[in-house]
């Protein structure tokens, strides 16, 4: 914890330190350091080096000598200048353009440009191939080495400097106060709590006072034996990328192949044309929603009755399921390439249940547990799901339904999991269930969640969060009579599981949702669904869970 004068009400007189004041004299000015991760302290800054005077293993690893160690091979190495004072600092680029600053290595930048965006002095990259960066480096600085500049073509840029990482301490306990200048008798600008990080920039004569810089800019003196080595803050994450659809722009259009001459497009038949077209945009999809792993020992598809399963071989029962999956893909393609209905549309082929009743309709438990045949598939019988003690009607299964699918669980599944997670009286009250109840569900599955609502997500956001693996349940509206259950900009609060949110290419945006009303996957286009995410009968707007899965598969129920 930091406080400053300007945000306490009543400045309390500051606690100085028991400490002698010694004497003082002004440090020089600190030069600017790169951006730079925690390392060893010492007592005065390391000088900047180059490809001539670099020391590998010299006990002061720099932004260069880290580089060299994360690179791997067919990694270059650039060496970037700094607009304020010449010293630059040194990345490694990845063959596929990615960028790692060896000051943090776990934050991976998918451009340099990306990198740049938040560390905008650095300028006018050299690239050098990590490998000849290596073999320089691994030769003394000297004769040798320079003859080796030399021979690899590198003189143009053996010059370039690059400063040692900066060095960031901590205080050792709470309460540590900082100094306009070095002694207890500086006037006191803040107090430092464990934690705090400071970057130094110099310090006294005899070392005992360090010129650091606080975490909001300001400059100040600290008492070096109350201080630790510590780590320097992460980075800012870096800004998102602009999204990039995946069709490309001919399969989007239903033009000719760049790989296919104009006069050869030409002369094919309109049924050629078309047929490649639509091969094309099947691929796509195909790579959208690539085909799980075939258990052989796994459940059928609705399509196929058990005992018919039960008697078909191995290469059978996967060529049902691969059939399956195609013809969800198929069917994908018409959605997204022709458009989607005003109002949504009905899944005929779901993903969520190629392999078992979810997104299928009134079909096992669904039609086993119904409170009768013409209730929505999510009413149901507690009583005979669960056993005695249990409601015979329960009509507000929709968010515990929508978590389950997220996960692959089947209805007694997600509602064991919820009583788990909440309470079985809770689940056997037979209320409405809020964006806490839910995330406790998958919380007690060893995920992690996050709540969001009020702010209009644009549909950029869902395919970013989808992509990076998480599961996303949407606060929606739906008409559960005329409509039938599907998603209208007025009706009822209803939890939906948003399975896809995908673009065909020419900025149209179609949303994918598995909706527990009726056990069914929708499709519907991005101004609907966001006209039902935005309504909510008198709840917040806009309300998304993003949960995150386990790291271990194993973790999951």
């Amino acid at each position: 914890m930091i406080q400053f004068p300007r945000f306490m009400s009543q400045l309390v007189a500051p606690r100085p330190e028991p400490l002698p004041a010694p004497a003082m004299k002004a440090p020089p000015a600190p030069r600017p350091q790169p951006f730079g991760s925690a390392s060893t302290f010492v007592s005065t800054p390391a000088p900047a080096s180059n490809l001539h005077t670099e020391r590998l293993g010299d006990g002061s690893a720099n932004c260069l000598e880290k580089a060299v160690g994360l690179a791997r091979p067919g990694d270059s190495i650039l060496l970037l200048k700094d607009a304020s004072d010449g010293v630059g600092h040194a990345l490694v680029r990845r063959p596929d353009g990615s960028v790692v600053d060896p000051n943090h290595p776990t934050v991976r930048y998918e451009t340099l440009g990306q990198w740049q965006a938040t560390h905008p002095r650095y300028s006018q990259p050299v690239p050098v191939p990590a490998g000849k960066m290596q073999q320089v480096l691994s030769s003394p600085p000297g004769p040798q080495r320079e003859a080796l500049i030399q021979k690899l073509g590198l003189s143009g840029v053996a010059d370039r400097q690059v400063a040692d990482g900066e060095r960031w301490v901590s205080p050792i306990k709470n309460d540590i106060n900082t100094r306009a200048s070095p002694g207890t008798q500086g006037t006191w600008v803040a107090t430092l709590d464990e934690g705090a990080k400071m970057k130094v920039l110099g310090e006294n004569d005899d070392g005992t006072w360090l010129n650091v810089e606080l975490e909001n800019g300001t400059q100040a003196w600290v008492y070096a034996p109350l201080t630790q080595e510590a780590e320097a803050p992460l980075p800012p994450p870096p800004p998102p990328q602009p999204w990039e659809s995946p069709v490309p722009q001919w399969v989007a259009d239903g033009t000719r192949p760049p790989d296919i001459e104009v006069h050869v497009w030409n002369a094919l038949p309109k049924e050629s044309r078309e047929e490649i077209i639509q091969t094309a945009r099947e691929k796509v999809v195909a790579e959208m929603w690539p085909m799980p792993e075939f258990d052989v020992n796994g459940p059928p598809p609705p399509s196929v009755a058990p005992m018919v399963w039960d008697h078909l071989p191995a290469e059978g029962r996967e060529t049902v399921f691969r059939q399956e999956w195609q013809a969800a893909v198929r069917e994908q393609t018409s959605f997204l390439f022709d458009g989607v209905k005003e109002g949504g549309e009905v899944v005929d082929h779901p993903f969520v249940g190629v392999d078992s009743a979810l997104g299928r309709g009134k079909v096992d438990e669904w039609s086993e547990f119904a409170v009768n045949p013409n209730s929505a598939a999510q009413y149901l019988n507690l009583n005979g799901m669960l056993g005695d003690g249990w409601r015979t009607l329960h009509k507000n299964l929709c968010g515990p339904l929508a978590v389950g699918a997220s996960m692959g669980l089947l209805p007694t599944e997600a509602l064991n999991l919820f009583a788990e997670a909440t309470s079985a009286g809770l689940l056997n009250s037979g209320v409405t269930t809020d964006n806490g109840h839910l995330a406790t569900m998958y919380q007690t599955a060893g995920w992690t969640t996050e709540y969001k609502a009020e702010n209009a997500l644009p549909p950029e956001d869902f395919a970013r969060f989808l992509a990076d693996g998480n599961s996303l349940i949407a606060l929606v509206d739906i008409d559960p009579t005329g409509a039938d259950g599907k998603l209208r900009a007025t009706g009822t609060a209803h939890w939906v599981n948003v399975r896809a949110v995908e673009e065909n290419g020419n900025g149209d945006w179609m949303v994918r949702v598995y909706n527990p009303f009726q056990n069914r996957e929708e499709v519907y286009s991005w101004k609907d669904f966001e006209a039902a995410w935005a309504k909510t009968a008198g709840n917040r707007s806009h309300g998304l869970l993003v949960a995150t899965p386990p790291q271990d598969p194993a973790a999951s129920p």
